[in-house]
């Protein structure tokens, strides 16, 4: 883990990584989404601490439109 970032994990289902990659990604430098397991829906977000409240909303209003669920590994 980077000192400089915060990592969350999320499984979510696996038609929808590119969608949430894509949502992300047009927030300019908010988080880095890499995928850990494509089979099984799991990425990673690393993030700025000062994004850290951003994406945490963000992800709320994603969970209205698709399953994301947050998990500890």
């Amino acid at each position: 883990m980077h000192s400089d970032s915060i990592n969350y994990q999320y499984e979510v289902d696996k038609k929808d990584i590119a969608y949430i990659v894509s949502v992300i990604e047009a927030y300019d430098n908010l988080a880095v989404v890499r995928t850990l397991d494509q089979g099984r829906g799991l990425i990673e977000m690393l993030i700025s601490p000062d994004f850290i409240d951003d994406v945490n909303k963000l992800t709320e209003s994603l969970k209205k439109e698709i399953p994301i669920r947050k998990v500890d590994l």
